[in-house]
């Protein structure tokens, strides 16, 4: 009988334990349950945009269109097909499209080092984006996207504007960008810092 009463007992402890865990939709918005788990949800989604915005930074400083810097003359020949010329002794091959001319050169063991592009002679400059920058961008755009540049250059009416730890050179005229490039030299402190440039607002 005791056994009995006993085991009634906590059968009742446990309903009475369910009702009271179980809050309304206005109890949950007042409790702590909340907060604790919209600061979960906060914090969930702020690394998963600095993890986006670090891989975007990362993939940028190596990869130009669908061309990445290391890739072999074989390699190049294959993603661009062939040059429209070869200079330099093969280690550059320029390709001329409507609205672009790109350039890659290559290393002595024939490992490509750098892919840049330029407006083409017709038509309207057609270079793919470099993280949101491309041909004509505003100098002040490339600032705010990934801040001072590592070092600078002045040649006649032109400036290059150095991105070391990325590997990546803006060449700018008048304020304006006339000419990407990617070439090899990223380091890990590099595109990180830069990474976490971007993400202050």
């Amino acid at each position: 009988m005791a056994e009995a009463e006993g085991v009634a007992a906590k059968r009742r402890r446990r309903k009475s334990s369910s009702r009271k865990s179980a809050a309304t939709w206005p109890e949950y918005w007042r409790g702590r349950d909340f907060g604790r788990h919209l600061f979960i949800a906060m914090g969930l989604i702020a690394a998963a945009y600095a993890g986006t915005i670090l891989w975007e930074t990362r993939f940028a400083s190596n990869h130009y269109g669908p061309v990445v810097t290391g890739m072999s003359e074989s390699e190049v020949r294959y993603v661009l097909g062939p040059p429209q010329t070869v200079e330099a002794g093969g280690t550059l091959y320029r390709y001329s499209d409507k609205g672009r001319e790109v350039a890659a050169r290559f290393s002595p063991s024939g490992r490509m080092e750098s892919i840049s592009c330029e407006p083409g002679a017709e038509g309207p400059p057609t270079c793919q984006r470099i993280l949101g920058i491309g041909i004509g961008s505003d100098e002040y755009d490339v600032l705010m996207q990934l801040g001072a540049p590592s070092r600078e250059t002045f040649r006649g009416n032109d400036k290059a504007m150095y991105y070391d730890g990325m590997g990546l050179t803006f060449q700018m005229r008048q304020l304006k960008v006339r000419g990407l490039e990617v070439r090899e030299g990223r380091t890990l402190a590099g595109y990180v810092t830069r990474g976490l440039m971007r993400m202050i607002p």
